[in-house]
């Protein structure tokens, strides 16, 4: 029983864990590829917004897009624009992206 509750816990810490460290992007702001990429796993989100606007999803449109956070519980993105090659900047912490 005391082995049974020990991994119980162990799987519930590793759990909690991975939630922590997942982060959504905040809602009303922008934001490039490269940092969604950064803040959790938001590749298939990516992928998803470009193909729904008809871009092209190579590494170049994931990286240096521009997606604008509408929210939610996944932290939904749309895309918006693309920047080119290098051209999508960081606006840092709280603050949008831009081209």
């Amino acid at each position: 029983m005391v082995a049974i509750s020990r991994a119980l816990l162990f799987t519930m810490a590793a759990s909690f864990s991975a939630l922590v460290s997942a982060d959504n992007c905040k809602p009303g702001l922008f934001y490039c590829g490269t940092v969604l990429l950064r803040k959790g796993n938001y590749y298939d989100q990516i992928v998803a917004a470009l193909k729904a606007k008809g871009q092209p999803t190579d590494d170049a449109h994931v990286h240096d897009a521009l997606f604008y956070c509408t929210g939610g519980p996944n932290g939904e993105i749309t895309y918006q624009a693309f920047c080119g090659a290098g051209q999508c900047k960081d606006g840092g912490n709280g603050n949008s992206d831009h081209c």
